[in-house]
């Protein structure tokens, strides 16, 4: 996480702790496993795939379907391991991890706006992102399992936070 005054004051009481869900890359792996699946059984009945592997060696092609399962492999770990977004009694705060740029914490005082969104089947899986926004600023965090009821506490925190003070 980032390090501004917010994120290191220990007197932020938490009110939510949650990370990327693994459902949320269910759409991604879903495509994979069918272009993987029509790549390793097309040389039988696409023709155009068939010359290709004539051409390049049907090995590297049959090499090349396999080799993207470990880069969505790793992504999929990085984001579940790395990504966190922690809702305090004073603002929102989101990690994406070692591989991006910390992102400054959002004061509830500053929140305009709290969207949520996804495809028809992150619904379905119960998952999308949320988006807390600002007048001049827009976060958004991917992948939240039930985001619906994630964007209700960080708008039950924003009202709370605005009526006190």
């Amino acid at each position: 996480m980032g390090t501004s005054s917010a994120q290191q004051d220990p007197a932020q009481r938490d009110l939510a702790w949650l990370g990327y869900h693994p459902r949320a890359m269910a759409p991604i792996v879903a495509l994979t496993v069918v272009a993987s699946l029509i790549v390793w059984t097309g040389r039988w009945y696409l023709d155009d795939l068939s010359e290709l592997a004539d051409r390049v060696g049907s090995l590297a092609l049959f090499a090349l379907a396999w080799a993207v399962w470990p880069a969505l492999a790793a992504v999929f770990l990085y984001r579940v391991v790395t990504y966190t977004y922690r809702l305090t009694d004073r603002s929102v705060l989101a990690d994406f991890g070692f591989l991006s740029r910390p992102i400054a914490s959002v004061p509830l005082t500053d929140v305009t706006a709290v969207v949520i969104g996804g495809g028809w089947l992150a619904r379905k899986l119960k998952v999308g992102w949320v988006e807390v926004r600002t007048a001049d600023r827009a976060v958004r965090l991917p992948g939240v399992r039930n985001p619906q009821t994630f964007a209700l506490a960080i708008r039950e925190a924003v009202a709370k936070l605005k009526a006190e003070g």
